[in-house]
């Protein structure tokens, strides 16, 4: 196990734990339709709703198709935060920023990460700034990172350099984090 796999599962766990008076002691989430997860544990009342947990992933994450056709290599700690567990993203705080965490539902939601990553590098590369990569979402109109060079996650706004330092590593990061019944959206 490493510090980033152990911090996400750490956050995650204080996550389910606000759930324990709920129905199945676990969040509920609904889509517009069926997409099923390894970490769904039961159907809702409707088409889309499922009871679900965080269900750590049998296989690693791989970015090396991403890595070959870009020339570069993701930070370890990017891989093991993506690849370590199936959940729906969560809401989390701390008092100094509040935001949604980003986390892989299915093997879709991955193909759809993978996209949406190859996009935000190619803005960087074109922009010639430093590489980051992102891992969660203000409610505003900045994304939380985590810097391919120096691994500080950093915040920014798409396109433009890091506007600040929230943590010198992602480890740290998640551990200082609280995390929120609110809906993940």
């Amino acid at each position: 196990m490493n510090e980033t796999y152990l911090a996400l599962d750490a956050l995650l766990t204080r996550y389910i734990n606000l759930f324990s008076d709920t129905p199945h002691s676990s969040p509920y989430v609904e889509f517009e339709s069926e997409w099923l997860s390894e970490c769904v544990l039961a159907k809702g009342n409707k088409p889309g709703a499922y009871f679900w947990k965080p269900e750590k992933r049998q296989q690693q994450l791989s970015f090396s198709e991403l890595e070959k056709a870009l020339e570069i290599s993701f930070p370890k700690d990017l891989i093991d935060f993506y690849g370590s567990f199936w959940s729906n993203g969560i809401c989390v705080e701390r008092d100094d920023i509040n935001f949604s965490l980003i986390q892989i539902w299915n093997d879709e939601d991955e193909q759809h990460l993978k996209e949406n990553i190859l996009g935000h590098v190619f803005a960087k590369i074109k922009a010639k700034l430093p590489l980051t990569f992102f891992i969660g979402s203000t409610f505003g109109d900045e994304v939380i990172c985590l810097d391919q060079e120096t691994g500080n996650v950093v915040l920014e706004k798409p396109g433009y350099a890091a506007s600040r330092v929230l943590s010198p590593d992602l480890p740290g990061f998640l551990i200082s984090l609280q995390p929120l019944k609110d809906s993940y959206s």
